[in-house]
């Protein structure tokens, strides 16, 4: 299987290690490198923000050296036959994903992970209890995967992560500026991410430094 492009915009030298001064992050990164190195066949990743979902991975299969595959549950073109990584990415696992096939898909795929000793790491936006499962045995089979949660970042967290992404992409923005954003804009990290992609595209096609006139322009 070709590999997915995630929906966000990250440099290729993102990598896991980096993301760990922030701590909202700091414990699913630990879990992530401690879950590469040791006997466990499976993780499972509560996000319940999409961007910071895709984030993680990206910097995963950006920075590790072991090969990592990626199964989008949402794109319906996954055949067990196109596991073939020591390590793969099931992401966007939910209520909206799951039906006959895909659940048939991950209880074959718990099995055949078991026999052939890969790495399965799932990210879903719920707990299993709320994603109305109807094969049992899949069921059973995900709850006995200890879930690791996101922490909900602090606004100081939230301001320093898109400091550090606005750094990453050679530009400089101010405490004035990012005062302003978390006044007039909403705080949720999906959105705050997305803005600092517009920022980044539209202080590249204009030559401009990032100001409060420019953010004014984008929200």
């Amino acid at each position: 299987m070709n590999q997915k492009v995630l929906n966000i915009s990250l440099p290729k030298e993102r990598a896991l290690w980096q993301l760990k001064k922030f701590k909202f992050l700091e414990n699913v990164v630990e879990e992530i490198e401690s879950f590469l190195k040791n006997d466990e066949n499976f993780l499972l990743l509560n996000i319940y923000q999409r961007l910071i979902s895709d984030y993680l991975i990206k910097a995963a299969l950006n920075s590790e050296k072991i090969e990592l595959g990626l199964i989008d549950l949402n794109q319906e073109d996954y055949f067990l036959k196109n596991i073939t990584k020591p390590v793969t990415f099931v992401i966007n696992l939910s209520k909206d994903s799951l039906n006959e096939k895909s659940e048939i898909f991950l209880f074959n795929l718990f099995n055949d992970c078991l026999e052939s000793n890969k790495k399965i790491i799932f990210s879903s936006s719920d707990f299993i209890n709320n994603l109305n499962i109807k094969l049992p045995d899949l069921e059973s089979r995900l709850k006995t995967v200890l879930p690791c949660e996101i922490l909900n970042p602090t606004d100081q967290e939230k301001m320093d992560l898109i400091s550090f992404e606005m750094n990453q992409r050679g530009l400089e923005i101010k405490e004035k500026e990012l005062n302003y954003i978390f006044t007039h804009h909403s705080r949720d990290l999906d959105s705050l991410l997305n803005l600092a992609n517009k920022l980044d595209q539209i202080s590249y096609e204009q030559k401009k430094s990032i100001s409060i006139n420019l953010i004014k322009r984008i929200i």
